[in-house]
């Protein structure tokens, strides 16, 4: 409980700045409510004037027609202003999540589920959606309209206002309470079981040529399936307390008015009200359920969005790296130089290097060959400061790299992944992510040198062509050269080529590295399993048990 109360509080604080519009929201929704009960109460009130002889004014049907527009107008401000809340909310929300992404050690998005992920930004932020947009103006709005209309039924009689009391309590507190603890542990397992569903569908996804290759998509279908039935199990327990919870909401609404009505029966015979006074409240106290049965959904929904702000706040209060950025600027980085660094993956007691002591100098294409796993890609991401050393330093220039500003760093160098990175934007804005200095002279001029010009040109666009990872119009070697531009128009001090060429043919791998010899000037670091591939190198290290040795 008190855990639920203070991830409450911290979703609240994220509203805070929108307290005005959230005001706005409570205010459509109470007036809008009120005037939802005002309406049907005066039309009996006025069938009961005129069947007493009184002539019905004009102005009275007026006013009932401005009420009736005025209601659809307060429902969509209602909506209007609690959903303008909850989107901008949920922008805030996306916003802090990628810039923690951005502040947390790259070290950390290595080993993050992907899967786990996904459902962070998409699933949990949504279900957030419900507290902001559908909690809020809901309890204020049937406490407020309670009061009301407790009030409005206290001066009939007491007992009128009791019963209404009691079938308020029993709706708004005790039906929620009961099934919000019921749901709660179902809830958790929903989204332990979802999560793991996601992380399985994309890694099927993912390695789907590979499971073709070996023939086993079959066992993996099936797999998936099974995995699919469980969740679904789950949702439909989740579900089957949710249309209890409805039951017992209708229930008690069927009594509650069948008891307001035989209450009214007693009192109409000891003439205590009258018969219009009598049918007037019965219809108010039937049209007030509606804030009520809002409340019946909250269980669920409020439920899913602390489950979902448990996740998020989970990954917003991990721990940034500390004590390893510093305020320096190197102006060319041309000398590495390893000092007894030890290395250990987080979460991990097994040293991957120890006592490593390593000196690389500019002007020279080094490569790092070694199978997969023995460090090879983790040496050059130290250099990067994606990884920090477990214990001894790390020299740039002489400079000690926790004393160097990380995004000064990378401006520094260049790093060409395994599998190029496409985003879903023009193939200029591809090459010079948002350097708006890089002419499209000086791209068509590394195009040329790419051999990729003629390519690019004869697009339906050109340069203005969009392109994304379902749009693909380039050949795994013209995606591979693609990536050596937009690394070569960084014009870096350092490139490192991460795998290049392991999905490549021999041809293309030849062209890539040709390229990469020609046209890559600075400090070149190869890192492959194959030694074919940086036999061209003009120095090569084999990383092996802990060691980096030159071969």
């Amino acid at each position: 409980m008190k855990d639920s109360i203070k991830l409450i509080i911290r979703l609240i604080n994220f509203m805070k700045k929108l307290l005005p519009v959230i005001l706005l929201a409570v205010f459509f929704a109470v007036f809008g409510f009120l005037i939802t009960v005002y309406i049907p109460a005066r039309i009996i009130s006025l069938g009961f004037d005129a069947l007493n002889g009184e002539k019905i004014k004009i102005i009275s049907l007026i006013v009932l027609v401005i009420l009736a527009i005025s209601r659809g107008l307060f429902r969509y401000g209602e909506h209007y202003f609690g959903h303008f809340v909850a989107f901008n909310v949920l922008a805030d929300f996306r916003r802090e999540i990628f810039s923690k992404l951005r502040r947390l050690a790259p070290s950390k998005l290595d080993s993050q589920d992907s899967g786990a992920l996904l459902k962070l930004i998409g699933e949990d932020v949504e279900a957030l959606e419900v507290f902001f947009a559908h909690t809020l103006a809901p309890i204020t709005t049937g406490t407020i309209v309670s009061i009301v209309l407790i009030v409005y039924f206290l001066q009939y009689n007491f007992h009128l206002s009791l019963i209404a009391i009691i079938v308020y309590f029993i709706l708004a507190v005790i039906i929620p309470n009961v099934f919000s603890s019921k749901l709660k542990p179902h809830l958790e397992i929903q989204q332990k079981y979802r999560k793991s569903y996601t992380s399985y569908f994309l890694e099927s996804l993912r390695g789907m040529k590979d499971l073709l290759q070996l023939g086993v998509e079959k066992e993996r279908f099936e797999n998936l399936t099974k995995e699919s039935r469980i969740v679904n199990k789950k949702e439909r327990n989740v579900a089957k307390l949710n249309f209890l919870q409805f039951s017992f909401s209708f229930l008690t609404i069927g009594f509650g008015v069948l008891t307001f009505a035989f209450a009214e029966f007693i009192l109409v015979n000891k003439n205590i009200i009258s018969i219009k006074d009598a049918v007037i409240t019965l219809v108010v106290f039937s049209s007030s359920f509606a804030p009520f049965l809002e409340l019946s959904r909250l269980p669920l929904g409020l439920g899913r969005a602390l489950q979902a702000a448990k996740q998020t706040f989970s990954l917003l209060d991990e721990n940034e790296p500390i004590g390893n950025d510093g305020n320096k600027e190197i102006e060319k980085l041309n000398e590495i130089k390893f000092e007894n660094v030890d290395f250990s993956y987080p979460n991990r007691d097994k040293n991957i290097f120890e006592n490593l002591n390593l000196h690389f100098e500019d002007k020279k294409i080094v490569g790092l060959v070694g199978e997969s796993g023995s460090g090879k890609s983790t040496l050059m991401k130290m250099v990067m400061k994606w990884y920090m050393a477990k214990s001894g330093k790390i020299f740039l220039n002489d400079e000690d790299i926790l004393d160097i500003d990380s995004r000064k760093l990378q401006e520094k160098i260049a790093y060409i992944p395994q599998f190029p990175q496409i985003f879903s934007q023009t193939i200029r804005e591809n090459l010079v992510l948002g350097n708006d200095k890089i002419t499209d002279e000086e791209i068509l001029e590394i195009a040329e040198k790419c051999r990729l010009k003629d390519v690019i040109l004869s697009t339906e666009n050109g340069l203005d062509t969009k392109i994304n990872s379902e749009k693909i119009i380039f050949s795994s070697g013209e995606m591979q050269r693609l990536e050596l531009m937009r690394a070569l128009l960084k014009r870096a001090d350092v490139y490192i080529f991460d795998e290049p060429t392991s999905n490549l043919d021999t041809l293309n791998e030849s062209i890539i590295l040709n390229l990469i010899k020609e046209n890559c000037k600075g400090m070149v670091f190869l890192i492959s399993h194959r030694m074919s591939t940086v036999s061209f190198s003009d120095v090569v290290y084999r990383v092996e048990n802990g060691k980096c040795f030159k071969i």
